[in-house]
Protein backbone atom coordinates (compact mmCIF):
# COMPACT_ATOMS: atom_id res chain seq x y z
CA UNK A 1 0.00 0.00 0.00
CA UNK A 2 1.47 3.36 -0.93
CA UNK A 3 2.46 5.77 1.77
CA UNK A 4 -0.20 8.35 0.83
CA UNK A 5 -2.95 5.71 0.91
CA UNK A 6 -1.97 4.75 4.48
CA UNK A 7 -2.12 8.38 5.52
CA UNK A 8 -5.52 8.81 3.88
CA UNK A 9 -6.93 5.76 5.67
CA UNK A 10 -5.50 6.94 8.97
CA UNK A 11 -6.98 10.41 8.45
CA UNK A 12 -10.43 8.99 7.67
CA UNK A 13 -10.29 6.70 10.74
CA UNK A 14 -9.27 9.60 12.97
CA UNK A 15 -12.03 11.78 11.55
CA UNK A 16 -14.70 9.11 12.10
CA UNK A 17 -13.45 7.88 15.49
CA UNK A 18 -15.55 10.22 17.69
CA UNK A 19 -18.74 9.28 15.81
CA UNK A 20 -17.90 5.58 16.08
CA UNK A 21 -17.24 5.79 19.83
CA UNK A 22 -20.48 7.61 20.71
CA UNK A 23 -22.72 5.63 23.07
CA UNK A 24 -25.79 5.77 20.87
CA UNK A 25 -27.28 8.17 18.32
CA UNK A 26 -30.06 9.23 20.70
CA UNK A 27 -27.63 10.19 23.45
CA UNK A 28 -25.42 12.08 21.04
CA UNK A 29 -28.38 14.04 19.62
CA UNK A 30 -29.79 14.72 23.09
CA UNK A 31 -26.53 16.17 24.33
CA UNK A 32 -26.22 18.32 21.22
CA UNK A 33 -29.75 19.69 21.46
CA UNK A 34 -29.63 20.89 25.07
CA UNK A 35 -33.40 21.49 25.09
CA UNK A 36 -33.91 20.36 28.67
CA UNK A 37 -35.24 22.31 31.63
CA UNK A 38 -32.41 22.91 34.02
CA UNK A 39 -29.77 22.73 31.31
CA UNK A 40 -27.18 20.00 31.07
CA UNK A 41 -27.40 19.12 34.79
CA UNK A 42 -30.85 17.57 34.42
CA UNK A 43 -29.73 15.67 31.34
CA UNK A 44 -26.81 14.13 33.22
CA UNK A 45 -29.08 13.25 36.14
CA UNK A 46 -31.50 11.61 33.74
CA UNK A 47 -28.71 9.50 32.25
CA UNK A 48 -27.54 8.61 35.78
CA UNK A 49 -30.95 7.36 36.90
CA UNK A 50 -31.59 5.49 33.66
CA UNK A 51 -28.27 3.69 34.04
CA UNK A 52 -29.11 2.79 37.65
CA UNK A 53 -32.45 1.40 36.51
CA UNK A 54 -30.88 -0.68 33.74
CA UNK A 55 -28.18 -2.05 36.06
CA UNK A 56 -30.49 -2.83 38.98
CA UNK A 57 -33.35 -4.43 37.01
CA UNK A 58 -31.65 -7.83 36.48
CA UNK A 59 -30.68 -8.03 40.15
CA UNK A 60 -34.24 -7.28 41.24
CA UNK A 61 -35.63 -9.92 38.90
CA UNK A 62 -33.16 -12.57 40.06
CA UNK A 63 -33.86 -11.64 43.69
CA UNK A 64 -37.60 -12.02 43.15
CA UNK A 65 -37.04 -15.39 41.51
CA UNK A 66 -34.99 -16.66 44.46
CA UNK A 67 -37.58 -15.28 46.90
CA UNK A 68 -40.38 -17.14 45.10
CA UNK A 69 -38.33 -20.37 45.11
CA UNK A 70 -37.53 -20.06 48.82
CA UNK A 71 -41.18 -19.32 49.68
CA UNK A 72 -42.38 -22.31 47.64
CA UNK A 73 -39.86 -24.60 49.35
CA UNK A 74 -40.89 -23.34 52.78
CA UNK A 75 -44.56 -23.98 51.99
CA UNK A 76 -43.78 -27.43 50.60
CA UNK A 77 -41.76 -28.36 53.69
CA UNK A 78 -44.56 -27.13 55.95
CA UNK A 79 -47.09 -29.20 54.00
CA UNK A 80 -44.91 -32.31 54.19
CA UNK A 81 -44.35 -31.81 57.93
CA UNK A 82 -48.05 -31.33 58.63
CA UNK A 83 -48.94 -34.34 56.46
CA UNK A 84 -46.43 -36.56 58.23
CA UNK A 85 -47.61 -35.43 61.68
CA UNK A 86 -51.22 -36.09 60.61
CA UNK A 87 -50.26 -39.54 59.35
CA UNK A 88 -48.48 -40.33 62.61
CA UNK A 89 -51.59 -39.39 64.56
CA UNK A 90 -53.90 -41.48 62.37
CA UNK A 91 -51.76 -44.61 62.11
CA UNK A 92 -51.26 -46.44 65.40
CA UNK A 93 -47.72 -47.16 66.47
CA UNK A 94 -46.54 -50.75 65.95
CA UNK A 95 -46.46 -53.02 68.99
CA UNK A 96 -43.49 -52.55 71.17
CA UNK A 97 -42.66 -49.15 69.75
CA UNK A 98 -41.75 -46.44 72.16
CA UNK A 99 -43.02 -42.95 71.78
Amino acid sequence: MPRNAKRAVALVVLALLPALLAACPLCKDAVADGEYPGGGASLGLGFYYSILLMVSAPFVLVGLLFYRIARARKRRNAAVTSASSLASRLVPAPRGARS
